[in-house]
This record gives structure tokens, C-alpha cells and sequence, in this order.
């Protein structure tokens, strides 16, 4: 992989602070593509742009700087999730889940890491690791958890064993299923963050 620097774009910025057109950002996101999972490509096409306008998601993207020369290499987006936990949930799976056995209540507001990936354009996805762009969107969680607190990230996730292995290397444990989506749900204590390295 090459090494490289990374500079990170708010979508809202492109937004609200250059004023880029509609039509301009899309041009930008065309340059995306994730054939291994087409809902984040479908969501940064079509649905990205307008999440940002309705405050429902903040979503960044990675550039690969090297040489004076930057490609889009990942995407992140982050937004407030929710979890409802079972009445019987123990003090052990509290303390694994969320750092802490202090009673939450049922009702916990979560820091969601909505999208993640890699961008395969023209093979962009060789200039960054999946723990690099995690780690950015760590970096960001934990800037954000500042202002907003909330003690858990929290991810959904097909039920891929490549994406499980990956989301339990770099600290997520399993909580359970999202029988909404089909989707399995990851949980990290965000107090965690503490201990990771990060960029």
C-alpha cells in the first residue's frame, strides 16, 4: 500500500461553506464505487446529500494526498443511532458492551457509525486500509463525543464473516441482531477510544 497522508472533507462543508451545486457534488461522489456493497454506494449517491441537508447524517470523505495529488480513497458517515436493551441484560454484558455497569435505563442514544468503505475506483481502495479509515472515523467520534456524549459506538453490519472479523479486530464486540434490517449489531464502549491508537 502506499503511503500517504489523508485529508477528510465534510460533505456539509462542500455544501454550506464552497456552495458547491448539487450537480457538482454528485460529479464528485461519481468517482465512488463499492461493488462489495452496493447500500453505500447507493446511499452516498442518492441519499447522502440529502441527510446532510435534514442534520439526519454527517457524512466525510477520505483523500489520499501523495505528491500533491489526492483520490477519494474512503467514505465514512456518522449519525445518531438508538438501542433498545432487553430488561435482563446483565451487570458482565454491561460492563463488556458499554464500559460500565451504571443503569443506562432501556433507552440508549448511540454514536452510529452508519457507512464505511473503501472506495475501489480505479483501485483508490489500495490507498487506504479498512483500521486507517475506521480509526479517522474513531477520531471523529471522539471529537464529537465532547458535546454530544453518548458511552457507545454502535455499528450495523451484514452478516459477512469478513466484516465480523474485521469489526472485532479493531474492538467492536457482538450485541445481537437489528431484526428491522436483518443486520447484525456491534457494539464498542466509547470509552474505549482511549486506548486505541489513533490518527
Amino acid at each position: 500500500m502506499n503511503k500517504s497522508v489523508y485529508k477528510t472533507v465534510c460533505l456539509n462543508d462542500l455544501i454550506y461553506k464552497l456552495k458547491l451545486s448539487n450537480d457538482d457534488i454528485q460529479k464528485i461522489l461519481a468517482e465512488f464505487s463499492c461493488p462489495l456493497n452496493k447500500d453505500v454506494e447507493y446511499f452516498l449517491k442518492l441519499k447522502a446529500i440529502e441527510f446532510e441537508k435534514v442534520n439526519l447524517a454527517r457524512t466525510y470523505l477520505v483523500y489520499a494526498i501523495n505528491n500533491n495529488d489526492s483520490k477519494l480513497c474512503g467514505v465514512y458517515s456518522l449519525a445518531s443511532g438508538h438501542l433498545v436493551l432487553d430488561s435482563k441484560i446483565s451487570r458482565a454484558q454491561k460492563k463488556k458492551f458499554f464500559g460500565t455497569t451504571y443503569s443506562f435505563g432501556r433507552h440508549i442514544n448511540t454514536h452510529l457509525i452508519g457507512q464505511l468503505s473503501e472506495n475501489y475506483h480505479n483501485n483508490y481502495n489500495q490507498l487506504i486500509s479498512g483500521t486507517s479509515l475506521i480509526e479517522l472515523a474513531f477520531h471523529r467520534i471522539k471529537e464529537k463525543n465532547k458535546y454530544s456524549p453518548s458511552p457507545i459506538i454502535h455499528i450495523d453490519c451484514k452478516n459477512e464473516s469478513k466484516l465480523r472479523k474485521f469489526y472485532e479486530s479493531v474492538g467492536f464486540s457482538y450485541f445481537g441482531k437489528n431484526q428491522d434490517k436483518d443486520l447484525l449489531i456491534y457494539l464498542m464502549p466509547t470509552k474505549k477510544l482511549d486506548s486505541v491508537s489513533l490518527k
